[in-house]
């Protein structure tokens, strides 16, 4: 069973690295009071991976930490303090099956936990829409958990629609239709 997870794990990354690099995606930073929001680079990605491990007390998945090395730019978006350091983050992937639809997948967004509930993870979501809404993408998606209301709630504040319940893990599937694409 491990060896079939790795295995698809390989699969998903190959996928990923050769769509993703086509990925159209204005890369201009943003001012949010006292925060910047930026398209991600590599040396914010020790910074992402420590703050996600402190937010959901697990680490990122090792193949997701070698697709960002790669493909920051095009699929993770951050929230930089006003020194530079990380504060936020959203990382995207492609889903097989998403990508003939020409979705993007929203896999993780945080926000440090002192800075939670004051729409910086809404803002967030709302400048990672602005990045990719002019190119080669038709839609960005997410999943909420039912029991995560403060997710769904920033993910509909942004612009995403429920459009359907997903029962693995069971939630709210969320679709922000983007106006520009193909």
């Amino acid at each position: 069973m491990e060896l079939h997870h790795f295995s698809h794990n390989i699969q998903l990354w190959k996928m990923n690295q050769r769509y993703a690099r086509h990925i159209m995606r204005h890369h201009e930073t943003e001012q949010f009071g006292e925060y910047t929001f930026a398209t991600g680079k590599v040396k914010y990605l020790k910074e992402i991976q420590i703050l996600h491990s402190q937010l959901f007390r697990v680490p990122m998945l090792n193949w997701l930490v070698w697709l960002y090395r790669f493909r920051s730019p095009e699929l993770v978006s951050v929230v930089l303090d006003k020194e530079g350091k990380v504060v936020g983050y959203e990382c995207f992937m492609l889903n097989e099956g998403e990508i003939e639809q020409h979705i993007l997948h929203g896999l993780y967004v945080g926000v440090h936990p002192s800075l939670q509930g004051k729409g910086i993870a809404t803002a967030l979501r709302r400048y990672s829409i602005k990045t990719y809404d002019f190119g080669n993408l038709n839609a960005l998606s997410t999943v909420s958990d039912m029991n995560d209301i403060k997710a769904l709630r920033s993910a509909q504040k942004a612009g995403y629609g429920i459009e359907k319940q997903a029962l693995k893990p069971p939630g709210h599937y969320l679709v922000k239709h983007l106006t520009l694409g193909r």
